[in-house]
């Protein structure tokens, strides 16, 4: 019986799938089937919100700094969020419009392209917000609203204009850990999300939501190693700070505006500190550690920083930040059992907070308030905000400020580069103490001798400027920054003339080279002044180089230079004046008009001049007669 009821049942069930196509195919023919997907009304007001981002940009190019890459054009995704009740503004990703001289944005579903302007750039948090200034698109514009941090194993959908193709891409998958990690190489770190979600080329800047419909981050990397739909989002939090920043900015864009300046992002929180784990019993016994006592001890303290502002040494013991107790492991509570990093209850809070830290310092527990702040960079990191392809060349020695983007373009970690100019190439793994190396003056920088242009005159030094050497003195005069290489070698105060003969200062250019980790040997390039001030205009034309320092360094190279022109003219007006008077066969110049006289003053100079030549003349005659008489009454 059973089986014969399952027979009928399965014979019910066909008949009914038949029927159904029968059905499907006359609606088919009448031209009424929907074919429509159903999909989630939120997630359709998701979509949009979203927006596609065109971008056209010029790289500059950081081993010929002098250049720039061909002209380049890519694609990312945007979102539409709410800054206040009256403004809106797209949040993307600055890796997105990086570089970039155009921005267009087309609507979910639209066909127009909105040109766009870059209204915030937040480097090392990957993220930028743009504006549009048509009125036209703003409309039937619907922004989404940011949620809080979703938890493990809680669904997300991302969202975004994947590569290549032109619609929408919707991808579906959970969190799967929390942590922490730097979003730019060398940067702070901050809280992350790793999802299971692809995040595809294009995805970059676009929205990952949460069941409600709010938005739980930014998705902006995927994972490049050998496993699949591992991609990565930048929490709401982050995105948070990053809005106030910019409200906060506002009230300055009037004189910014004024200024012809942009809004620029100050950067995210760091006290400048180095620390050591405290897991060995040990090292806890010599550093006067109790057994309920836990922190990590404080091994480097940046002069530049917030925190040795506010009193830290090295030797303190970090016990908590915010009453939260740091691990020995240099770990915090997160949520339940989940830990991570310390440092991101520092990276995550905005600039000018200011939180409380207890530290263990000789057993003696201390309490110490921070101001929070940005921390200046020895070595900068990103292009267009801390870092610029400056350059100077003195003799065809090319020198550059050691920077990131400079390492990675010479670096030889690239998979992709297949060539066989391996020699030119630098390895980082001897740079990584520089890449963190605090700064002690604020017009500091790595000056280093990328390169060098063969000529004659700077023949037998090919091979010494492999490995990045930094410079340390030129002519025995320490070098502070690019800017002041410039003005020692004197291009604040000549010309590149052919037929200039002023005497060179300096017989020799002495170099003095260090290796750029600050080790002891030393290199040492002379070259004649004279030959390099000749061969320096054929340098320049031969690799069509416009000029001998980048432009930027202009406005820095005055500095150096502006107490030059007091003191050059002071110098004859004090020999003229400790001449003797003039006698009758020289003509008197004093009372002659400098050379940047108006010429509408030259008549009336010419006119007392010649007055004064006359009463001299009559002065002249009549001491000639008085001589006259007396000598003829004394022969009387």
């Amino acid at each position: 019986m059973n089986y014969k009821y399952k027979k009928k049942k399965i014979k019910k069930k066909i008949s009914d799938f038949s029927q159904g196509l029968k059905m499907a195919h006359k609606q088919n023919k009448a031209g009424t089937l929907d074919r429509a997907i159903p999909v989630n009304e939120s997630l359709e007001r998701a979509l949009g919100a979203c927006v596609k981002v065109y971008v056209t940009c010029v790289e500059p190019d950081y081993t010929q700094p002098w250049s720039v890459f061909l002209e380049e054009e890519c694609t990312g995704s945007g979102f539409v969020v709410r800054l206040s009740e009256e403004k809106l503004v797209i949040v993307t990703n600055q890796h997105v419009v990086a570089s970039a001289t155009e921005i267009r944005l087309r609507k979910y579903g639209g066909v127009q392209k909105y040109r766009a302007m870059l209204a915030l750039s937040a480097h090392t948090a990957d993220l930028a917000l743009l504006d549009v200034e048509d009125a036209n698109f703003w409309k039937d514009m619907a922004p989404l609203k940011l949620g809080a941090l979703p938890r493990l194993y809680e669904n997300v959908v991302c969202l975004g204009f994947s590569f290549p193709g032109e619609n929408a891409c919707v991808t579906r998958g959970i969190v799967s850990r929390v942590d922490t990690m730097s979003y730019v190489r060398g940067a702070e770190e901050l809280l992350v999300l790793q999802v299971d979600s692809a995040v595809n080329s294009g995805n970059s800047g676009g929205p990952a939501l949460d069941d409600s419909g709010c938005v739980a981050g930014v998705a902006f990397s995927s994972y490049a190693g050998s496993a699949d739909n591992i991609g990565y989002v930048i929490p709401t939090a982050i995105v948070h700070n990053v809005l106030n920043d910019y409200l906060s900015l506002l009230s300055t864009i009037h004189q910014a505006a004024k200024k012809k300046k942009k809004l620029r992002w100050a950067g995210l929180c760091n006290l400048g500190l180095g620390v050591q784990t405290c897991e060995n019993p040990a090292f806890r016994k010599r550093k006067q550690m109790s057994l309920d006592q836990t922190g990590v001890c404080i091994n480097r303290v940046a002069r530049l920083g917030c925190g040795h502002a506010a009193g830290i040494c090295v030797g303190d013991i970090l016990l908590s930040i915010d009453s939260i107790a740091v691990a020995n492991d240099g770990t915090v509570p997160l949520r339940n059992s989940e830990r991570v990093g310390c440092e991101h209850l520092i990276s995550s809070k905005r600039i000018g907070t200011q939180i409380s830290l207890q530290i263990l310092r000789d057993g003696i527990p201390l309490n110490l308030h921070v101001t929070l702040s940005p921390l200046p960079r020895l070595v900068p990191l990103c292009d267009g905000f801390d870092a610029a392809p400056s350059y100077v060349i003195i003799a065809g020695l090319v020198f550059m400020s050691l920077s990131a983007p400079l390492l990675s373009a010479l670096s030889d970690d690239d998979d992709d580069d297949d060539d066989d100019d391996t020699e030119n190439k630098v390895d980082l793994r001897y740079l990584a103490d520089v890449l963190d190396a605090d700064k002690a003056d604020p017009e500091t920088q790595i000056v280093v001798w990328t390169q060098i242009i063969s000529h004659d005159v700077n023949h037998g030094y090919n091979g010494l400027c492999r490995r990045l050497p930094r410079l340390r003195a030129l002519n025995g005069t320490p070098v502070i920054n690019l800017a002041h290489l410039a003005f020692l070698a004197g291009f604040g105060s000549r010309k590149l003339k052919s037929n200039d003969t002023t005497p060179p200062q300096n017989e020799f250019l002495e170099f003095d080279f260090i290796s750029a980790t600050g080790c002891a040997n030393t290199t040492v390039v002379v070259i004649d002044t004279k030959l390099a001030l000749a061969a320096e205009k054929d340098i320049l034309r031969r690799s069509k180089i416009p000029e001998p320092f980048s432009y930027d360094l202009g406005p820095l190279l005055r500095k150096y230079q502006l107490p030059l022109p007091k003191e050059e003219p002071e110098q004859p007006e004090e020999k003229t004046e400790q001449q003797p008077a003039p006698n009758h066969s020289t003509p008197d110049t004093t009372d002659q008009p400098p050379p940047d006289q108006p010429s509408d003053n030259k008549k009336t100079t010419k006119k007392n001049n010649r007055k004064k030549s006359r009463s001299r003349r009559n002065q002249n005659q009549n001491n000639n007669n008085n001589n006259n008489n007396n000598e003829e009454s004394a022969h009387a």
